[in-house]
C-alpha cells in the first residue's frame, strides 16, 4: 500500500571547511534535521521623484537565511556544541542527497531549544551567508 508523501524531501548539510567553491564542499548532512526553511528576500531601496505621484523602487541587496528545527538527541546535540565552536562552515540546503540546492559559507545567528511539556525537545538554528576572504563569496544555487 502506497501512502502519500508529504513535505520536502530537503536536506540540511554542513561541511568543517570554507571553500572556495560552496558547491564543491565536503559536506554532511544533519540527520536530526526535521524542518528545513529556505528565506530569500530582496531588500528595496525607494527611487521616487517628482515625476509620479507614486513611490517607486529598485531592487537592492539580497537576503538569505536558513531556518532549520532539528530533533534533540546525541548526535543533534555533538552538532551544536560543534556549531557553537565554529566561526564559519560549508552550508548547504539541497533537494535531495546529492541534489541541487543552494550552497554558501555561512555561520549560525542564533539557535534556541524549546522543551514543551508535551511533545520532544528541539533545536532551532539560523545559518546565514558570511564573507569569508578566500573562500566562496556570493551564495550560489547549482
Amino acid at each position: 500500500m502506497s501512502t502519500g508523501v508529504t513535505g520536502f524531501d530537503g536536506v540540511l548539510m554542513v561541511g568543517t571547511q570554507n571553500d572556495a567553491d560552496p558547491a564543491a564542499a565536503t559536506l554532511t548532512a544533519v540527520p536530526s534535521a526535521r524542518d528545513v526553511n529556505v528565506t530569500i528576500s530582496v531588500d528595496k531601496t525607494e527611487v521616487s521623484d517628482r515625476t509620479s505621484k507614486f513611490k517607486r523602487y529598485c531592487p537592492s541587496m539580497i537576503e538569505i537565511e536558513v531556518t532549520a528545527t532539528l530533533t534533540y538527541n546525541a548526535s543533534s546535540a555533538a552538532f551544536i556544541a560543534d556549531l557553537i565552536g565554529k566561526d564559519t562552515m560549508g552550508v548547504g540546503v539541497l533537494h535531495s542527497t546529492g541534489g541541487e540546492g543552494l550552497y554558501f559559507t555561512g555561520q549560525c545567528f542564533s539557535s534556541d531549544f524549546a522543551q514543551p511539556l508535551t511533545d520532544g525537545m528541539t533545536i532551532n538554528i539560523s545559518l546565514c551567508p558570511v564573507y569569508v576572504e578566500g573562500a566562496g563569496g556570493e551564495p550560489t544555487f547549482a
